[in-house]
């Protein structure tokens, strides 16, 4: 970051510095392990910097999580806590919100990518407010958040945000958790929904605790549906069988993945899942022994049938094969049957 000959470097007390303007605190968390050993051991040796606002007031642009810090381990009383002094850098209050955004950029460091897709979608909307446009936002903001330089991802991103500000603004809580941690990769398939089903799908993420790659195949499995179905999201996650496994509050997280996304399937491929469902029964009327199973091909693409036996012992083998020979009525089969209970009386 290059210092302009305008700017003044000042002590200030804390209680001048507007930390609660969230204009330029992008991406809040915890100042790491090794920050707080420094400012402990050393203090804060890097200036905060500050733009110059009104009556002696001064808006925080970089050192939100050194300053939540040191009041967070506060040792004096509030009064006095307020009148500690801090070396501030101050940025005249001429400079435009765009330039300072520039300044702002430039004090990310280069391993500072760990930010969630909300604060993401925030600070470009900022930017844009601002005066920036999208190829900007690709080619010189962009490469400062450790991304890929480029135009479209600008555009899905803003055209995101306008839908999580719109759904907020209609929903009656704020966006749940799981959608406030995760990346924008996982945030852009919500895309692919109308307006309508928009709340709908934030309100799926607050109940399944569910990202990444299993995430995202659900959302398009879910869109699928919806599409070959000529219906909405919301009619689907109504249905009794998944409304069933959402509410209910015993089941953990990868259980509850795995028995809506089987849902989402069978809504998908109706006419595998009622194959699926048929092979099932005949395989129980079979009546196998417990630990003797009958798989075939997921799906269905061949006629082969693969027989599975769980044994601790030759006895216990012998056994199932027995088990197996009383359900033989071909003669050839027989034979087979016989070659293999050969072997086992082999001296």
């Amino acid at each position: 970051m290059q210092i302009k000959t305008d700017w003044i470097l000042k002590n200030l007390s804390i209680s001048q510095l507007d930390d609660l303007s969230s204009t330029f605190n992008w991406f809040p968390g915890d100042l790491s392990e090794c920050d707080r050993n420094s400012i402990e051991q050393d203090g804060i040796r890097l200036p905060l910097l500050v733009q110059s606002v009104e009556d002696s007031k001064f808006r925080l642009v970089d050192g939100f999580k050194r300053l939540n810090w040191l009041k967070s381990v506060q040792g004096n009383s509030v009064e006095e806590y307020k009148q500690d002094q801090l070396s501030c850098l101050i940025i005249p209050t001429l400079v435009l919100t765009r330039d300072v955004a520039k300044i702002r950029l430039e004090t990310l460091s280069a391993d500072q990518n760990n930010f969630s897709g909300i604060h993401l979608c925030r600070v470009l909307n900022m930017l844009s407010e601002a005066g920036f446009s999208k190829n900007e936002i690709a080619f010189q903001v962009f490469p400062s958040l450790g991304l890929i330089s480029s135009v479209r991802l600008a555009g899905q991103l803003l055209d995101l945000q306008k839908k999580l500000v719109t759904s907020e603004l209609h929903a009656e809580s704020l966006l749940p958790e799981s959608i406030m941690i995760m990346g924008y990769e996982d945030l852009l398939p919500l895309l692919k929904f109308s307006s309508s089903d928009f709340p709908s799908v934030v309100r799926l993420a607050g109940k399944m605790e569910v990202k990444g790659k299993k995430w995202r195949n659900m959302l398009q499995v879910l869109d699928e549906v919806i599409r070959l179905r000529q219906t909405t999201a919301a009619e689907i996650l109504q249905y009794f069988e998944i409304q069933k496994i959402l509410e209910d509050s015993n089941l953990q997280g990868p259980v509850r993945y795995r028995l809506l996304k089987q849902q989402l399937d069978a809504l998908r491929y109706p006419e595998l899942s009622k194959m699926r469902k048929r092979f099932d029964h005949t395989c129980k009327s079979l009546k196998l022994p417990e630990r003797m199973t009958l798989e075939s091909d997921q799906y269905f693409e061949n006629d082969e049938l693969a027989l599975k036996m769980k044994f601790r012992s030759v006895d216990e083998l012998r056994e199932h094969l027995m088990n197996l020979s009383d359900t033989v009525d071909s003669e050839n089969l027989i034979n087979a049957w016989n070659d293999l209970f050969a072997i086992l009386r082999e001296e």
